[in-house]
């Protein structure tokens, strides 16, 4: 791309000036393509071949598209801005585009988990940070839903059972869900022997779930059920969570990683072992499309598959 535009950079700049730079403007300011297509008195088509040659001559996604929206990159933001201001002050955008694609920089915006991400992502994201300075690395820790794109994310790291958002998922881990209690309670209400026993059990739910009461499982035969359970305090955290479980306030579903010690010490048990968790829970990280994907993405994915 360097050279595309270093080599007879006014020859480049008029042919694309006009038409598809013009186009990406329009597509800007008038906030969608087929808006863009009625100003400019051309077919909707006309505006996305325009999208498709800039985004294939420059190695760049300009717009991400998902079953809900299409949203400008920060790449058609730049040169959108660029095209009414000096040819010079475009060449500089184009340079400074075409230097991410070969060296990863720039603000890299991500949502993870907050348990997960602090006990998990922590200390990877800082090494990552520290490999690569000229990437400015802005993290949001937390477990409510976002919109990846609207939100501006570059990627989000999610647990759970995804929807089809029309975004690219990569599973990176599986996420066991065990289903605990601690040693009074199961003392108070007896050992359960099926899901069913667990049916009058006071339960300590997980508040974002869609169902919070539901406990939904496979046998060993990989026959589904699912029993509905008495709350008794509803919590969106897993360190609360697993507190109030460790008092006795109920069982509740909890992440593997987040009770291991305390079933290795006894504070807990896991009741109903042969009964899992369904559907099966992974670690996921989720970026909006593979095509000219930005080098401070690509990197970032490979960092958290070694890890």
């Amino acid at each position: 791309m360097c050279a595309l535009f270093n080599n007879n950079k006014k020859k480049v700049y008029k042919m694309f000036f006009h038409s598809s730079f013009n186009v990406l403007r329009t597509i800007l300011q008038e906030g969608s393509f087929t808006k863009a297509a009625q100003k400019l008195n051309i077919s909707g088509a006309a505006v996305g071949k325009h999208v498709q040659m800039l985004e294939s001559k420059m190695k760049l996604r300009l717009f991400h598209r998902t079953t809900r929206t299409i949203t400008p990159t920060d790449a058609a933001i730049k040169i959108s801005a660029a095209v009414s201001q000096s040819e010079e002050h475009l060449n500089g955008v184009l340079e400074e585009l075409a230097q991410e694609q070969s060296t990863p920089t720039g603000r890299l915006k991500i949502n993870v988990p907050m348990s997960y991400g602090e006990l998990f992502l922590a200390k990877p994201m800082a090494k990552f940070a520290a490999a690569y300075p000229d990437v400015i690395i802005d993290v949001d820790f937390d477990d409510k839903r976002v919109h990846l794109i609207e939100e501006g994310y570059d990627l989000v790291v999610r647990i759970g059972i995804l929807e089809d958002s029309g975004l690219i998922a990569k599973r990176i881990s599986d996420f066991p869900i065990l289903m605990c209690a601690s040693p009074k309670l199961a003392q108070e209400f007896g050992n359960p022997k099926t899901p069913k026993d667990l049916s009058n059990w006071p339960f300590i739910c997980y508040s974002n779930a869609t169902q919070p009461s539901l406990w939904s499982y496979k046998t060993d035969e990989e026959k589904s059920s699912s029993v509905n359970l008495r709350p008794s305090l509803y919590a969106n955290s897993a360190s609360m969570m697993k507190e109030a479980c460790i008092q006795g306030v109920g069982a509740a579903l909890l992440p593997q990683f987040s009770c291991e010690a305390e079933i290795k010490s006894g504070d807990l048990i896991q009741i109903l072992p042969k009964y899992k968790t369904a559907p099966e829970r992974g670690v996921y990280v989720i970026y909006p499309d593979k095509k000219f994907m930005p080098l401070k993405v690509r990197k970032f994915i490979d960092m958290l598959q070694q890890n």
